[in-house]
């Protein structure tokens, strides 16, 4: 998820967790964690507005390294070896290096339970721009690994409790 921050400088978030879903010629993005300590939410809050980068995982590394370049002075984007670039609908930035970008409002939040430091978010789609090439199955495809890409965010050990180092895959086709 891409933003800017309040002094103008791109934010981008390695984010996990959503889901959407679509009635009456809507499309809404679930995004279902986003931490109230973060730029990510700090920005949603004051511009009402991000862009859902979809990456390959052949850039799935420059991604990891937004979360290492993510001082409040840092260009996000930019200082991990990506190209921001205009959005067509909203004043956030997009990942030209994605093949997928989905460019949002801000619709609602709600906290996961009373004094939650992580909230639930609602977006609604304005604009969506994919690369043809994977939008062709027959060519890159959007399944497999120059698809979409997955990221399970600090699971953990079911005897233990222990959390483990996430975990990132790509989405295959099967059916």
């Amino acid at each position: 998820m891409t933003t800017y921050k309040s002094n103008g400088k791109e934010n981008a978030c390695l984010q996990s967790w959503s889901t959407f879903v679509g009635d009456s010629g809507e499309f809404i993005c679930i995004i279902g964690s986003v931490s109230k300590d973060g730029h990510l939410y700090q920005s949603l809050k004051e511009t009402k507005c991000c862009v859902l980068n979809f990456p390959s995982y052949d850039i799935c590394d420059k991604c990891v390294q937004t979360i290492k370049n993510n001082g409040f002075d840092d260009d996000e984007i930019t200082l991990s070896g990506l190209t921001a670039e205009k959005a067509k609908t909203v004043n956030a930035p997009r990942i030209a290096e994605c093949f997928l970008s989905i460019e949002c409002e801000f619709l609602w939040e709600r906290e996961h339970f009373e004094g939650s430091p992580n909230v639930t978010v609602a977006l609604r789609a304005t604009h969506i721009c994919m690369d043809s090439d994977h939008y062709d199955q027959n060519k890159l495809g959007r399944y497999g690994k120059t698809g979409y890409m997955y990221n399970v965010h600090s699971p953990r050990n079911p005897e233990t409790g222990e959390v483990t180092p996430d975990c990132f895959g790509a989405l295959e086709l099967y059916r």
